[in-house]
This record gives structure tokens, C-alpha cells and sequence, in this order.
């Protein structure tokens, strides 16, 4: 499955843009927001909904308090998205997972390390303690510097079930393609790619294709 990143200013402009693109999931960046009137718009679609209110240390476009971030997290969830985002070494991290287990909707733990890739062993250790939080879905996603590291990544889907692991940069793209098919989801900008290396959704679909998983 794809789920497709949203970069919208309004409420407005996410619904056109979910109305216009057909994709399994859509993950609204909330940090790159201007205006958060209006979210009940969203309802009709809260079932294919990633709501990601990004920190700013782990890519989100602006800075915002965690007290605001936790209350977005708060406001977004009343329309029972299918999955909330939340990073692993946020402070907010375990009250989001509270709000959501009280919403029943389901978490993503993220982790994001935009200059390189750890070691295998680093890369292990983290996973464990990110299951600690009994996430629903764990993302972890790094830099590569050398081709190789997509080799660590993607080992990791042999310990964890429930995982999206894929490297950023234009050396990483391989291990976004294999995040197809290992993943249970995986992300694919609509237009501007939101993080370095990310592929477009039509690349993304075709990839689908040629690996025999996507439709003609």
C-alpha cells in the first residue's frame, strides 16, 4: 500500500487534493499547515488518514511547542483517523499513544536520522526499544551515505513484523522500492518530495507494477 504525503495550507485544500488523488492512505503533514479550521471536513476520509504533526528537529516544516502539538494531536483524533504519527523521542510520544488507544486509533512511532545510517546493531537495539511502546506500526527511517546501508535497513524487516524501514537520499531509493513490498505501507510524495529522495505516487504505482504487486 502507498500512502500518500499531503503537504495542504487548509482543511480545503487537503479534501481537494484527497478528492482529486485515489491512493490507499494520506498522511497530512499538520505541521505544515497555516489554518486548522474546519477538520470535521476531513471525517469522510478519516479512514485512510495518517495525521503527522512533525517536530521540527525530525523534518516537520515549522516549529511547534509540544503542548500544541499534543493539543493538534488531541483536536485530529476526534475524527478517528485510521493512524496517528508520533516520533519515538518525543516527550509527547507516550500521551499521544494514550489519546489514541482512548480514540482507538491506531499509532505509528517514528524515528528519523537525516546525516547517516547507525549500525545493524544500533539499528536492532532500536527497534526493540521503540516496540516498547506497543506502537501498532514502527517506522524507522535514516540517510544513506553508501548504497550498503540500505543492506541494514531492509535486515531489519526480519525481526520486526510490523515495520516501514527505508533509507532517504538519492542513495537510499532502493530500500524505498523494497518498502513496497515489505512494508505494510510505505510514503510517496503527490508532487514536492518531503523528504530527501522521496519518489513521486505514479513512481511509486508503476514500482508496484514491475514487481508484480500494482494494477496496469
Amino acid at each position: 500500500m502507498i500512502a500518500e504525503t499531503i503537504k495542504a495550507k487548509s482543511m480545503d485544500e487537503a479534501v481537494k487534493i484527497i478528492e482529486r488523488e485515489e491512493t490507499d492512505l494520506y498522511e497530512l503533514r499538520v505541521d505544515a499547515m497555516e489554518s486548522f479550521d474546519g477538520i470535521e471536513k476531513l471525517k469522510p476520509f478519516a479512514g485512510k488518514l495518517i495525521i503527522t504533526v512533525r517536530s521540527k528537529e525530525e523534518g516537520g516544516f515549522r516549529e511547534i511547542s509540544n503542548e500544541e502539538r499534543l493539543k493538534l494531536f488531541e483536536e485530529f483524533m476526534k475524527i478517528k483517523p485510521a493512524f496517528v504519527d508520533v516520533e519515538f523521542k518525543s516527550k509527547i510520544a507516550k500521551n499521544v499513544i494514550e489519546l489514541a488507544r482512548e480514540n482507538g486509533v491506531r499509532v505509528i512511532v517514528s524515528y528519523h536520522d537525516f546525516e547517516k545510517t547507525p549500525s545493524f546493531e544500533e539499528l536492532k537495539a532500536l527497534v526493540e526499544e521503540m516496540k516498547k511502546l506497543k506502537a501498532d506500526v514502527i517506522k524507522i527511517v535514516t540517510f544513506a551515505k553508501h548504497p550498503l546501508d540500505n543492506v541494514r535497513i531492509v535486515r531489519l524487516y526480519e525481526y520486526e513484523k510490523n515495520l516501514i524501514a527505508f533509507c532517504m537520499g538519492e542513495k537510499g531509493k532502493i530500500s524505498r522500492a523494497l518498502s513496497l513490498i515489505l512494508s505494510p505501507f510505505t510514503y510517496a510524495s503527490l508532487d514536492e518530495a518531503t523528504a530527501p529522495g522521496q519518489l513521486n505516487v505514479e513512481d511509486m504505482k508503476m514500482l508496484l507494477v514491475l514487481l508484480g504487486k500494482g494494477k496496469n
